[in-house]
């Protein structure tokens, strides 16, 4: 795996985990934001019902009190006006509600629910609450209320509630004798209860969380494209050069610029186990320059130098691009063909003979190498393959110089 996949790997897992994590963060966040400012509007809203109430009481209820003997006014009663008031603002905005909800209304269309008698017990249980607030109903129902109690704290009220005798006929006419009597001071009869719809601030929650996970999705692009570049400029290309210059310290001749002896053992062992699943034939040619010392002797080593330069030049010209050639140490070298029977690499083995013996040299004058050709059996490891070369290229010497031999039961006996 690659720097750049590891990299790009550890990249993309990092912003995962950044991006799960801050989709929680901020869904969490945005969801509580929607919700305190729901509850902050609900609070404005009952802190208007209770306006409403209060002006009722103190500005509207004393001029219109003398009417209710002959005909009963709900207008003068504070609940009724901030029921009434509200219940116009729903024409509006229909989702947003206010209930003076009470366990025995005077008015039928103010008795509790099951829900709302629930919270009005939690208020008779507790005297000391004196607000309920929390999320009620699911889904785009879902709302946050508000509900405070009402509680008989004026001795007023009780002209109206304590016994129908004692309430305007007027008021019994209308809503009878049966409900909204019996209430007592200090006693807890119901609650008002405001309730603002989550839809639209939830929504307006989710635009803004899908806006900003889209906004740091971009971001991430840009920055992961950026980064991929600036790795490519400042860190692979440099590190891949290096690498090549490295690969080749490890693996060529500084000398010839073949390959060395570790590395073509590698090609060798690739080369086998192509020919054995193909079936196809496999030879090497090792060849030595006959009296090599004799010319860093005589003519020193830089000219020894230039001879094997120059003999590796005229090995690859003679070479296919399937062959591999290499300096196996000093003044040996060694020949890797490719799908080559022994025949044809005897033939090529003698051209590159010719090739060095026949091109003299300015100082040094002519130069010769002796060669042997092995093919390999398909049973034997490549060491054995090169050791049988070797032997023929002992031959070659041994008789003569400047010649090929064939590796064959002969020359691997040691018998000329």
């Amino acid at each position: 795996m690659s720097i750049r996949v590891k990299f790009n790997l550890l990249l993309v897992a990092i912003f995962l985990l950044s991006l799960v994590g801050a989709a929680w963060y901020y869904h969490h966040a945005l969801e509580s934001d929607a919700i305190s400012d729901v509850r902050q509007n609900s609070q404005v809203l009952m802190e208007t019902a209770l306006a409403i109430r209060s002006y009722t009481t103190d500005e509207i209820k004393p001029h219109l009190d003398p009417l209710n003997d002959k005909r009963f006014l709900p207008q003068t009663v504070p609940a009724f006006a901030a029921t009434e008031t509200l219940r116009r603002l729903r024409d509006r905005f229909p989702a947003y509600e206010y209930k003076e909800a009470v366990l025995n209304p005077t008015n039928p269309r103010d008795r509790a629910s099951d829900w709302e008698r629930t919270l009005i017990e939690k208020f008779r249980a507790d005297a000391t609450q004196t607000e309920l607030t929390g999320l009620q109903g699911e889904g785009v129902q879902r709302s946050v209320y508000v509900a405070r109690p009402i509680i008989i704290k004026q001795a007023q009220c009780l002209a109206c509630h304590s016994v129908p005798a004692a309430a305007p006929a007027s008021m019994l006419q209308i809503y009878g004798e049966k409900n909204g009597f019996g209430w007592q001071m200090n006693e807890t009869i119901g609650m008002q209860v405001v309730k603002l719809p989550m839809l639209y601030p939830l929504e307006k929650a989710r635009r803004t969380f899908y806006s900003f996970m889209w906004s740091l999705l971009c971001i991430f692009g840009l920055m992961f494209l950026a980064l991929n570049l600036v790795m490519s400029g400042l860190v692979i290309e440099p590190m891949a050069r290096v690498n090549k210059q490295l690969e080749e310290l490890a693996t060529k001749d500084f000398l010839t610029d073949l390959v060395n002896r570790r590395r073509f053992f590698e090609h060798l062992e690739s080369a086998m186990a192509d020919a054995r699943i193909h079936n196809t034939g496999l030879s090497v040619v090792m060849f030595d320059l006959d009296f090599f010392k004799r010319i860093n002797d005589t003519f020193g080593h830089d000219s020894g130098d230039v001879v094997l330069k120059n003999t590796a030049l005229r090995v690859r010209e003679l070479l296919r691009g399937s062959d591999c050639a290499a300096r196996f140490g000093g003044e040996e070298f060694i020949i890797l063909l490719r799908e080559t029977r022994i025949d044809a690499a005897l033939a090529i083995a003698e051209a590159v003979r010719s090739k060095i013996a026949t091109v003299p040299y300015d100082l040094v004058g002519a130069v010769s190498a002796s060669f042997g050709v092995a093919e390999w059996n398909t049973k034997e490891d490549a060491r054995a393959l090169i050791n049988r070369a070797d032997r023929a290229l002992y031959v070659a010497k041994q008789t003569g110089r400047n010649r090929v031999i064939r590796a064959d039961e002969t020359t691997e006996a040691g018998q000329v």
